[in-house]
């Protein structure tokens, strides 16, 4: 069993998941082919499959984070942590009332691929599937803010509008609790790193159970906060479970949160850190903080106001009235949209007008060797991505602030992700409509060699 698999801030990888070559710690029947070193077992897939369902139901219960008369909405991403979750749920709670919410970002290349696959599980799973459409419903897509000032925060922007939006879907039909995917890594690492910035308000909201801050949302749950993000994904191999298979252009070459790698390296040596960290901030940390809180407001009578926003009703505690999410699409709409694709004839019109442009070949050596559009650099998609800031920083400095960079690839898919960095780190980048083939096509010039040329910015 194998799935190729691609992770924010990471290359794809394939994880294939094959027997260890001893009989499983439960059945005794069955070959095991997961290691769970924390729990000193070795489980065959059904034995998995049983052991993480019951993980799952066993801390719903714990944390009461839904009864039956509840109706239950899972948001979707597409991504392995919210595929696994709604699996489980519905093998843990066959007869709950569960729903799905999927938001269409409008991210190019990306966010059709995700619905193709959400669309495909809740069909499997016999699960409603409520999609909101970013651009229907709002009129922007998330690719829009890379014309703001936030387009270096693509990430916080998404995560910001998608919270918002996730809960007025909940409250559009009827659900009482919203679960999301959130992991045991997702949930130390950023307690590590909310403690080290001392940002103790942030770890107080990472619980697993979150009440409404008003009447009639819905509370937030978090049935995975104890599970090991890689077992999110053995989880979704055993079982085949559609998942993502590209990465989201805005994370491409993104850094994985430096607290994640260092809780990495210190499970090597100690499997249970992360429960064992976990456990302290949840049982500890988080219970003293709320104390001081508490005391503290008591002392200066200031308490945290938390109203419906002006412009979109739902709940905020800025000062203005006016919530995260409709300050930044406000911004937006003051700057209007801008594509990120560039067609083969308003390139030329570009050159015709004087326009320094650079064509980036963003395929592999021998790709640009066969084939090439004339005068074009190549940087691969890869290499580009371990080196993006520097990348990006000889650019500027080779070719000027002021120069248009085209990228491309066969037909547009790799190119674009490129192309988005460059735009994030304040350069003109633009995908080429359709790769090299739409620009031979469309006419374009272009020149072939087996000669050995230099890659490379």
């Amino acid at each position: 069993m194998a799935l190729r698999y691609s992770k924010c801030g990471l290359p794809a990888m394939t994880v294939e998941v094959k027997g260890l070559g001893v009989r499983c710690s439960e059945c005794k029947r069955e070959e095991a082919v997961i290691e769970l070193k924390y729990a000193r077992k070795k489980l065959c897939p059904k034995c998995f499959t049983d052991f993480f369902v019951r993980r799952v139901k066993r801390t719903v219960e714990k944390y009461r984070m839904f009864g039956p008369k509840d109706r239950v909405a899972v948001a979707l991403s597409g991504g392995k942590d919210s595929v696994a979750l709604l699996d489980a749920l519905k093998r843990a709670f066959p007869d709950q009332d569960i729903v799905a919410f999927y938001i269409d970002l409008g991210i190019h290349h990306y966010s059709s691929h995700l619905k193709e696959k959400v669309k495909a599980l809740t069909d499997r799973l016999g699960v409603p599937l409520y999609i909101y459409d970013l651009k229907e419903r709002e009129g922007y897509v998330i690719d829009d803010f890379l014309t703001t000032k936030f387009r270096s925060k693509m990430c916080s922007v998404c995560g910001i509008v998608k919270r918002a939006v996730f809960t007025q879907m909940a409250k559009e039909v009827g659900a009482t609790v919203m679960a999301t995917g959130h992991n045991l890594d997702d949930t130390v690492g950023t307690m590590l790193s909310a403690f080290f910035a001392g940002d103790f308000e942030s770890i107080s909201r990472l619980r697993p159970v979150l009440k409404p801050l008003v009447p009639g949302q819905p509370k937030k749950v978090k049935p995975l906060f104890n599970t090991p993000e890689m077992e999110d994904l053995y989880y979704v191999v055993i079982n085949d479970l559609p998942v993502q298979e590209c990465h989201c252009p805005h994370s491409f070459g993104a850094s994985v949160s430096k607290y994640k790698r260092m809780l990495d390296e210190m499970e090597k040596s100690n499997p249970n850190v992360k429960f064992q960290l976990l456990s302290v901030f949840l049982k500890k940390l988080v219970p003293m903080y709320e104390k001081v809180k508490e005391m503290e407001e008591e002392r200066t009578q200031v308490f945290l106001e938390v109203k419906e926003c002006k412009v979109c009703g739902l709940p905020t505690s800025s000062p203005d009235g006016i919530c995260s999410r409709c300050r930044r699409v406000a911004m937006l709409k003051e700057r209007g949209g801008q594509k990120v694709e560039i067609s083969a004839e308003e390139v030329r019109s570009l050159m015709e007008e004087g326009k320094r442009v650079v064509f980036v070949d963003v395929r592999s050596p021998s790709a640009y060797r066969m084939e090439r559009i004339p005068g074009a650099i190549n940087v691969p998609k890869e290499e580009f991505e371990f080196n993006q800031r520097k990348a990006i920083k000889k650019l500027r400095r080779k070719y000027g602030k002021g120069t248009v960079f085209v990228t491309y690839c066969y037909a547009g898919r790799e190119s674009y992700p490129v192309a988005v960095a460059l735009r994030r780190g304040g350069l003109k980048g633009y995908s080429l409509l359709g790769g090299i083939s739409e620009w031979k096509e469309k006419g374009g010039e272009v020149e072939t060699s087996d000669a050995e040329v230099k890659t490379g910015t």
